[in-house]
């Protein structure tokens, strides 16, 4: 990936290095989930893994969206 901007480097990839996302996977109908926790009761969906072609056509599971969270400590396994 190529950048062009006017700013600095250094300015551009401030934080760079300490971003740290924690993801876990849920299971979700015939596939998984892999969601990024934003707090303990949100996570942001970050990818999809499905056989079902229709699970990539629901609108509620497009990368990105908020998903609420009510985890239990068997559910969810930690990856990142």
């Amino acid at each position: 990936m190529i950048l062009y901007t006017p700013l600095p480097a250094e300015l551009v990839l401030e934080g760079y290095e300490s971003f740290r996302p924690e993801y876990i996977e849920l299971d979700y109908r015939n596939g998984k989930l892999i969601v990024e926790l934003i707090s303990a009761t949100e996570g942001r969906l970050v990818r999809l893994i499905s056989p079902c072609p229709d699970d990539y056509l629901d609108p509620a599971l497009q990368p990105g969206t908020i998903l609420p969270l009510r985890l239990t400590p068997a559910e969810g396994h930690r990856r990142g």
